[in-house]
């Protein structure tokens, strides 16, 4: 437990953050071979510790039953505030070219919306291929749809490589300017290319696990797309919770089981997804 506490604890004090949630911990230490994840559960075996009482100075944000914080040790609950500070990021008009953050706490229900906007700024007349995708990161600066992530951009950057190979590796060679990654998202659009979330908040957020939010994916779903539209599922959790159910209901789900890119699972992620956009006809 002590190896566990020390590196949140560095991750913490180099990301200037104050907390972190329990699945984006549990990516972290299975990163560094420090605690295998849940392929299936995201954050499990982290949050199993923290019920047990292993790291005490972790705290659930509204009590029993809700979402896990993991300050650093020496800090305690009432510094955290007993809520989720969420840097929220808004994006300047063209002209600035630049992103502005905040820091305040934020309900969830705002935070749909803050989502949605960035979102829908992106967001096709007719949509093509759909992309679902897990769910927003608990570090919700590294959300797809925002133009300004210096690091982390993990899903932007594998499917950024898989169609627009080009305009990839100059958003790397220019330091990941906010313009670059908007042009890309532009094109993206412009190609007919959408991306939702199985779940429309950060896991560490919900209050139940994540095939409870298969429902509401599916009324998410129905406004966006046309019996033309190819559906492309990411993450192998999302294809083996949803892959079924939305192929009952909707026309071109395709059956590609895909890995995340992250974690070394890039060069994965570029088959299988590659394969999923022939069979979309691209």
């Amino acid at each position: 437990m002590n190896k566990i506490t020390t590196f949140l604890d560095e991750y913490l004090e180099k990301s200037n953050r104050k907390g972190i949630g329990a699945v984006e911990a549990n990516e972290l230490l299975a990163k560094s071979g420090i605690l295998k994840d849940n392929e299936s559960r995201a954050g499990k075996p982290l949050r199993d510790l923290l019920r047990k009482g292993n790291l005490p100075h972790a705290f659930q944000m509204e009590g029993k039953g809700s979402s896990w914080i993991i300050p650093h040790s020496n800090n305690n609950k009432n510094r955290i505030l007993n809520h989720l500070s969420v840097k929220r990021q808004t994006n300047d008009n063209v002209t600035n070219k630049t992103s502005k953050k905040t820091n305040e706490p934020i309900s969830t229900s705002k935070l749909k919306i803050q989502l949605d906007q960035a979102r829908n700024k992106y967001k096709p007349e007719k949509v093509k291929y759909l992309l679902i995708a897990e769910a927003p990161p608990d570090n919700l600066e590294r959300f797809f749809y925002y133009e300004n992530v210096s690091q982390h951009d993990y899903l932007f950057l594998g499917i950024a490589e898989a169609l627009f190979p080009v305009l990839k590796n100059q958003f790397i060679d220019n330091g990941r300017k906010p313009e670059t990654k908007e042009i890309i998202l532009r094109k993206f659009q412009q190609e007919g290319f959408y991306l939702l979330d199985f779940s429309e908040l950060p896991l560490s957020l919900l209050e139940s696990d994540l095939k409870s939010q298969l429902p509401n994916l599916i009324e998410r779903t129905k406004p966006v797309i046309n019996d033309d539209t190819h559906i492309i599922l990411i993450k192998a959790n999302v294809y083996d919770s949803v892959f079924h159910s939305l192929n009952a209901k909707f026309k071109n789900v395709i059956n590609q089981r895909i890995a995340f890119p992250g974690q070394g699972w890039q060069k994965e992620f570029q088959i299988k997804f590659k394969e999923a956009l022939i069979v979309a006809g691209i």
